[in-house]
């Protein structure tokens, strides 16, 4: 089965996508990482209890406390603060990762990291998928909150029953929701970049591959997950024994009066860079790995190609001719010789860039990023999707 051989294809995909990368490559993919790696996920609410019945007012008496009530009326207004505000954080992290979803698959398409680049060009398509991912939170908590309230008024709050049903309850609720968002993320959005579409239309375009081939994508499903647990696993193993090693300097440094803290506190966003750096090649796997399963079900929303076919061996094109490339995925003419060692006398481009994957222009991410030397030339596409007569995309998409 293609979920099963991809396995191993997605690790020789990786490995070429990286074997070259320079620091500032790695840098750039990190900060993507950072944003669309990682798991943010919540729970919803639970209904808390109290002593005496539900909706009654508390009675004054021994072990209690008269000024209790008033308490909690004083720390509302903060507490609401405070959800405001990680409801605020929450909301910008989620619309920027949306947008950096487009600038990843863009970088694993044509194998150059170009951040504002390739989210400028998406922009339309990262604010559809932001939308799509909210509403997909909303209907998830509307169908395990009302059923959860109703169990909260007819049963016991404290007792095993309301546990276990609030569990059943859960479970496949979760279920679902997790494997929609994810068939949305390694799937549907890049649908979306290969079709030009809205995030309905696109679903509806992947609901036929998956309906044909429904069992691949069961199997990919329980085989990425056993993976994601043994890599998670093995970074938590990693991510310990840094801890071990980072966590006494800087307690030590701590306790150095002013010069301690700050010194602790410029080093949260090195070590959160750190995290990501360390994950950079555990999320372009399974990207990968997706992409390569989504190709191998429909050639038509096929975003690697070139990858699949180096890889594989199969380095000939639509006309029957050698693309140039081995079978070790290196070509004999581009400067590189089989360790991806870069000549010294590489001429430059007309960009004036040298051939490596380090930021250019004042802003260190893109400065290339406007007019035809803007290009992505690796793409399947060549052409830019937006001209400058039209920046909107056609109105007859659908969806969000």
């Amino acid at each position: 089965m293609y979920a099963t051989k991809d396995l191993s294809d997605a690790i020789d995909v990786t490995r070429a996508f990286l074997a070259g990368a320079s620091f500032w490559t790695w840098i750039k993919l990190a900060v993507i990482v950072f944003f669309v790696g990682g798991v943010m996920s919540g729970t919803p609410p639970t209904p808390g209890g109290g002593g005496g019945e539900f909706g009654g007012e508390p009675t004054p008496g021994t072990g209690t406390d008269p000024g209790a009530a008033v308490g909690f009326g004083e720390m509302l207004p903060v507490l609401i603060g405070i959800a405001a505000i990680g409801l605020a954080i929450y909301l910008v992290f989620a619309f920027i990762g949306s947008l950096l979803e487009f600038a990843l698959l863009e970088s694993l398409r044509s194998g150059e990291v170009h951040v504002r680049r390739y989210t400028k060009r998406n922009l339309e398509l990262g604010v559809r998928l932001f939308g799509f991912r909210l509403a997909l939170i909303l209907i998830a908590l509307v169908v395990f909150g009302v059923p959860a309230y109703a169990l909260y008024t007819t049963m016991e709050p404290n007792s095993a029953a309301f546990l276990g049903a609030i569990a059943l309850l859960a479970i496949p609720v979760f279920l679902v929701y997790a494997v929609v968002n994810r068939f949305t993320t390694v799937f549907v959005a890049p649908t979306m970049l290969q079709e030009d579409l809205g995030v309905v239309a696109a679903w509806k375009r992947f609901r036929r591959t998956l309906a044909a081939n429904w069992k691949e994508y069961l199997v990919y499903l329980l085989l990425v997950w056993i993976v994601q647990l043994g890599l998670a696993f093995a970074l938590g193993i990693v991510f310990f024994i840094g801890f071990i090693i980072l966590a006494i300097p800087l307690i030590l440094i701590a306790f150095i009066p002013i010069i301690g803290i700050l010194i602790v506190f410029l080093a949260i966003p090195f070590l959160l860079l750190l995290s990501s750096l360390v994950q950079v090649p555990v999320v372009v796997y399974l990207r990968y790995y997706a992409l390569l399963v989504l190709g191998d079900t429909d050639a038509e929303l096929d975003l690697v190609p070139d990858q699949r076919a180096r890889v594989r061996g199969d380095v000939t094109t639509e006309s029957g001719e050698s693309d140039g490339w081995d079978s070790n995925g290196d070509h004999p003419d581009d400067g590189w010789d089989s360790d991806d060692d870069r000549p010294d006398d590489r001429p430059a481009d007309e960009d004036g860039d040298d051939g490596t994957d380090s930021w250019s222009g004042p802003d260190h991410w893109d400065s290339s990023d406007e007019g035809d030397s803007g290009k992505d030339t690796d793409s399947p596409d060549s052409t830019d999707r937006w001209d400058d007569s039209d920046t909107d995309r056609d109105d007859d998409r659908s969806g969000w």
